[in-house]
């Protein structure tokens, strides 16, 4: 143990808390599992009503059923926005408007 010399304290060489590793906590890690989930479910929505959308356009009979689909896909499209890291989003945004 040395001495400091100017206060005549003590001083312990400890290592301070923050080195030892930090452990992740589980609640957020199940919050970002349930986002990716909820993401590719959002992204299978949007594949299954563009299928239904371009059908019932094909076929004529339910034009009302594929504009509706139309508007499910733009829902899904924000929750996959919504549920992706929106930082990512932002510097795809800035790349994009500093291109043009």
């Amino acid at each position: 143990m040395e001495t400091n010399v100017e206060e005549g304290t003590p001083q312990t060489d400890s290592t301070p808390s923050s080195t030892r590793p930090r452990r992740a906590d589980p609640f957020l890690i199940f919050c970002k599992c349930f986002s990716v989930v909820t993401a590719l479910i959002a992204i299978l929505c949007i594949v299954v009503n563009v299928i239904s959308a371009v059908i019932s356009f094909k076929n004529g009979s339910n034009i009302f059923d594929g504009i509706f689909r139309c508007y499910a896909v733009v829902i899904a499209l924000f929750v996959v926005v919504a549920e992706i890291e929106w930082e990512f989003v932002m510097k795809f945004c800035r790349v994009s408007f500093v291109i043009f």
